[in-house]
This record gives structure tokens, sequence and C-alpha cells, in this order.
């Protein structure tokens, strides 16, 4: 079974990038494993000018070098098929064929593609109602009602007619952080879209706090009864205790035992599910993260 573990443009913030590429790519490589990278949507045009032409598979985290973000939950699929044209002609430069975002936002006006403002463009385009109490994050109740319900179909509708102009491409879902607006949080909701699903650990973790449900059972969950490409991998050192407050919540961490999240048995559940693509997706990732997810699920392997 060909395991593949990319790294994150995230991961590439300071340093001699392209140095640090090959020290991964041959710790990767020289594990059995295949090595890529996956572009952010953060991905400055001067880094992706440097590593563009790498001989390396990229996986692509859309809108790549677009405005806006591509919303699903948008009534009006012809801005949808407009929004993901930059990140298909970014795909076709890569020759890549595995594309995925977060699509569901519940609002109809533009989100600036501002990754490091993400709080304020939501803020900007989000009706406060949806906020719980003065957080960043969404009040769980309106995750039952039908105005959620009505955006869900909606969002179902668009990444079917998405995925029917692209046929060539896989077109992946991810999860989202649990913040005001977002609408896919848990488990169920991933089941509900009948799609290729990206799932991030992190954001699955922050969502299990939030609405309530455990968050290992969630994850061995999603990856049997959905059809999983791929997953983000970092520790989100949020706490059992959340207060809901910045910055905690999403913290894209190294990996670590340290935290209330525990990694190893994380990697150990992907690993028995037979997950075969993994993205560290941690703010300056580095081989000490390589060497954990490597020693894990080889550990993990071993028990299977």
């Amino acid at each position: 079974m060909d395991i593949k573990i990319e790294l994150s443009t995230i991961c590439f913030r300071q340093g001699n990038i392209l140095e640090k590429i090959a020290q991964c790519q041959e710790l990767v490589e020289s594990n059995g494993f295949t090595f890529g990278i996956q572009l952010h949507n953060s991905v400055a045009r001067e880094l992706y000018e440097k590593i563009k032409g790498l001989d390396v598979e990229f996986t692509v985290h859309a809108p790549v070098f677009s405005d806006y973000f591509i919303n699903l939950a948008h009534d009006d699929f012809d801005a949808v098929f407009s929004g993901f044209q930059n990140t298909a002609h970014v795909m076709k430069e890569l020759h890549s064929s595995t594309v995925l975002f977060h699509g569901f936002f519940m609002t109809h006006k533009p989100i600036k593609n501002d990754p490091a403002n993400y709080g304020k463009v939501l803020r900007d385009a989000i009706d406060n109602k949806y906020r719980l109490g003065d957080t960043r994050v969404m009040d769980p109740r309106f995750l039952e009602t039908e105005e959620f319900k009505g955006y869900q179909q909606t969002v179902k509708k668009n990444i079917r007619l998405l995925r029917e102009s692209y046929p060539a491409y896989t077109i992946c879902l991810e999860n989202d952080f649990p913040g005001i607006g977002n609408g896919n949080q848990t488990p169920a909701h991933l089941m509900y879209l009948d799609c290729p699903i990206w799932l991030d650990a992190g954001h699955l973790w922050a969502s299990s706090l939030l609405n309530k449900f455990d968050f290992y059972a969630g994850l061995d969950a999603v990856c049997k009864q959905c059809n999983v490409i791929g997953v983000h991998l970092n520790t989100n050192e949020t706490p059992h205790n959340w207060d809901f407050t910045y910055p905690s919540g999403d913290t894209h961490s190294h990996f670590s035992g340290n935290s209330d999240m525990d990694m190893k048995r994380v990697i150990g559940i992907l690993t028995e599910n037979r997950i075969t693509h993994f993205t560290i997706e941690v703010t300056d990732g580095n081989r000490e993260d390589i060497l954990f997810l490597i020693q894990q699920h080889r550990i993990s392997s071993q028990k299977a």
C-alpha cells in the first residue's frame, strides 16, 4: 500500500526552503513513503514560483491566487464555477488532480481570501446572529435550524455540479473549524455531503469540544463511512475546557504527546482505517513532525 506524506506550504515560513524540502523529501522517501507538497490557499506567489518546478507531486488547497473563497452555499453556481478558475489554472500548471477546500459559509456575501485575517473576513461577511456570545465560534443551535439545512442542501448540490464540471479532478470538501458561519463541522455533516472528504483532525477536535461528541469515535466514523481521500494532521493544543476565545481553537502545532489531543491515538485510528494520504499542516512543520508520523504509523501498522 503506497503511503504519501506531504508537507503543506504553511511548513515553509522561514530558512532555506528548498534545502528544507530536499531534506524532508529524502527522509520520507528513505523510509519507504511517497513525498509530496500541498499548496495552501495562503501561498505567496514568490514561494509558488520557487517550488512549482520541483519534481514532486502536488495537491492544492483552494482557492489559490484568488480574491475570494469558494462558497458552495451560494445559490448561484456560476459564481462557484468562476471562483474555481484560478485554482484550476494552477492545477493544470502543476499537473495536479487533487484539490480540497472549505466550501460552506452561511452567507451570500463575498468572503475575502485573506487567511492572515480569517476571523475578521468571516465577521465582515457573516451575520453576527450565528456567533456564540462574543466569541469567534458558531452557536451550535443554528446547526439545527431550517436555515442551516437549506444551506446544506445547496452545498451538496453545488459540490456535485462542480465535480461533474471537472470529472478528471478529485475535488474534496474539508471539514471546517467550527467558526462563525462554517457549516461542515461534525461527522454527520460530512456524511451528508456524499462527496470526497479531506479530513482535518485538528478542526474535528475543536468541533468535538463545541458540539460535544466523542472525537475519537467521530474520527473513526468519518474514516469508515466517508470517502476520505486524505487527512490534515497537526496537534490542536486547545484543551478539553476550551473557553472558545482566541487564540485557542485552531493552533496547527507540532506533533507531541503533551496536549489533550492524543496524536498517537489519532494516527493509530487513521492507520487502522487504511488512510493513505497524510498532509502535515503544521506551522513551520519540520523533520521532527515527519519522524513522529512515520514512527507512529509503523507502530500502528504492526498492531493492525
